[in-house]
């Protein structure tokens, strides 16, 4: 019992599971048990030899029907030792003890059988909670119209981003006169229009680090982590130039044919909040419609800078 101990305890202490010295482990442990059965039931003929064989068997069954060939090795030599122990008790091959040998036989393949079924079901169900908890995730921090994240995730973003040393600059963008565009167009086009917008911004950021929110009906924000105001200007005319490109006819607009929007950016300081850099964009973003809109505007928060 304590040499099975300390190769057990051998066993779990190694880096990985069911390597090949593992199973040399496993295979010497049941030679080891086999022999002592053996010993139990031809030579002294204890009372509780057969049932410690069968036990031992139903707990390899139980701890390693997962991997066969693990299993194999610690059940076989017992397997054969009980039948062997048997015929050399008897003389003779028993039937009683041949048919009860044959019933446990079945009950070790089929209770495999119904374990490993549990198994893949019991992995199955994980798999597909992992899935949907994957997906509850997505769509707790994605707006689902845009595919860019949502409030509650940028609110999120901005709270670690503040929690750093580094400088990062908030970008907040409004789609020029969306309400004339609903109004003409209609509300699926509206909503389409708003997912080709998150798009171009998507493609304008300077890496996939860089975060794209939807803060809410028409408004959008983008923070640049590590940055200044003036990387975030050239983020900021690429947002421009790539929404010329795209061309989204806007007849209801009054300072462009095509969709336009208006951009308000600050620079994140020391002793920020969310709701203060928030504020101070939603600040140059005003002052971007005020001077026209198809603009953006910097409002630097430390003169000077």
């Amino acid at each position: 019992i304590v040499f099975s101990f300390l190769i057990l305890l051998f066993i779990y202490r190694l880096p990985a599971r069911f390597t090949p010295l593992c199973l040399v482990m496993l295979l010497i442990l049941s030679l080891m048990w086999s022999y002592c059965s053996y010993c139990f039931i031809v030579w002294w003929q204890l009372p509780f030899a057969w049932p410690l064989s069968v036990i031992l068997m139903l707990t390899a069954l139980a701890a390693l029907y997962y991997h066969l060939p693990a299993l194999l090795l610690f059940i076989v030599p017992l397997w054969l030792t009980a039948l062997l122990a048997s015929v050399q008790l008897n003389q003779y091959v028993n039937i009683r003890f041949l048919l009860v040998w044959l019933t446990l036989t079945a009950i070790l393949i089929y209770g495999r059988f119904i374990l490993q079924r549990w198994f893949d079901e019991a992995w199955l169900r994980y798999q597909e909670n992992r899935m949907l908890i994957a997906r509850l995730d997505v769509m707790a921090h994605q707006d689902a119209l845009t595919g860019t994240a949502n409030r509650r995730s940028m609110e999120s973003f901005l709270e670690d981003a503040l929690r750093q040393t580094e400088p990062f600059v908030l970008i907040m963008l409004d789609v020029d006169y969306f309400k004339n565009y609903n109004d003409h167009y209609g509300h699926q086009a509206g909503d389409a229009c708003l997912a080709k917008v998150a798009g171009v911004m998507k493609r304008s950021v300077r890496t996939p680090a860089d975060l794209v929110a939807r803060y809410g009906g028409e408004e959008f924000v983008v923070v640049l982590p590590s940055s200044s105001l003036n990387e975030a200007a050239l983020v900021a005319e690429r947002i421009q130039t790539n929404l010329r490109e795209t061309a989204m006819p806007h007849a209801a607009s009054a300072v462009s044919e095509t969709v336009t929007v208006s951009m308000g950016i600050t620079l994140s300081t020391a002793g920020d909040t969310v709701t203060g850099i928030i504020a101070r964009a939603d600040e140059a973003l005003y002052r971007a419609k005020q001077q026209g809109r198809n603009r953006w505007v910097k409002l630097n928060p430390l003169p000077g800078v």
